[in-house]
């Protein structure tokens, strides 16, 4: 329970200092025209921990990228279990729904702000900016890319070399951010990991206290301490 709570606290929980900048992603490469006319016909929707941006079979009437915080994206199988497939963080696209229903879900890991725009709005903006479709294309061959780097590194890998994979990708994507990872951000919860992992609540739980203990990681109020960089990231090398 102790766990829980200081692995659900994170820095990420604090949206509403932000909430004023632009969306990275593709859209920082629009200039200034153009992204004041799109950002116009959107809108920047806050969001609380655990909220549902929008669920698996749902009509898609709307795009979403994340401005704050982080969204987990998931599907869930006929028995009700869940499978987090990402995590997404500010700038990245939540999903292009082209069979006009969402093939996932997605909801808030804490306090999130998501822009959002009508699919109309957005295909009628993009249908005479070429480039704007170019920039969308790059980024998502780039994160398909990026998802089978990381499924090829989990691969078949035992609990404890999961986890230590998962905290050194989530550390390389949040340096990609310009983000302090000393210590580590971690705002998903153990069932949040487990769920993304495919290992159950309890052994994440177990894996992460036999971790500390050995003095490889502190776990810390909704952070963790890389303690030994080396012993850490070597599996994600592997």
């Amino acid at each position: 329970m102790r766990m829980t709570k200081l692995m659900a606290a994170s820095s990420f929980a604090a949206p509403c200092a932000n909430a004023a900048a632009q969306p990275g992603g593709f859209l920082s490469h629009l200039g200034a025209a153009d992204l004041r006319q799109l950002m116009a016909l959107g809108e920047r929707v806050p969001y609380t921990s655990q909220d549902v941006l929008f669920t698996q079979g749902a009509p898609a009437g709307k795009c979403f990228s994340v401005v704050e915080g982080v969204v987990g994206i998931y599907r869930t199988e006929c028995d009700n279990r869940r499978q987090i497939t990402s995590f997404a963080l500010p700038g990245d696209i939540l999903e292009i729904a082209t069979q006009g229903h969402h093939e996932v879900s997605a909801a808030a890991i804490g306090p999130a702000v998501v822009w959002e725009i009508p699919r109309e709005k957005f295909a009628q903006f993009a249908s005479h900016r070429p480039y704007v479709l170019n920039e969308i294309v790059a980024l998502m061959a780039a994160e398909i890319a990026d998802a089978h780097d990381k499924m090829f590194s989990l691969g078949r890998r035992a609990a404890e070399e999961k986890l230590i994979v998962f905290l050194t990708y989530w550390r390389d994507r949040l340096l990609r951010l310009g983000r302090d990872v000393d210590p580590l951000p971690v705002p998903m919860s153990r069932r949040d990991i487990a769920d993304h992992l495919g290992l159950t609540v309890e052994t994440v739980c177990r894996t992460l206290a036999k971790l500390e203990r050995r003095g490889t990681i502190e776990i810390l109020p909704g952070r963790i301490r890389l303690l030994d960089t080396e012993s850490v990231a070597a599996p994600a090398l592997a």
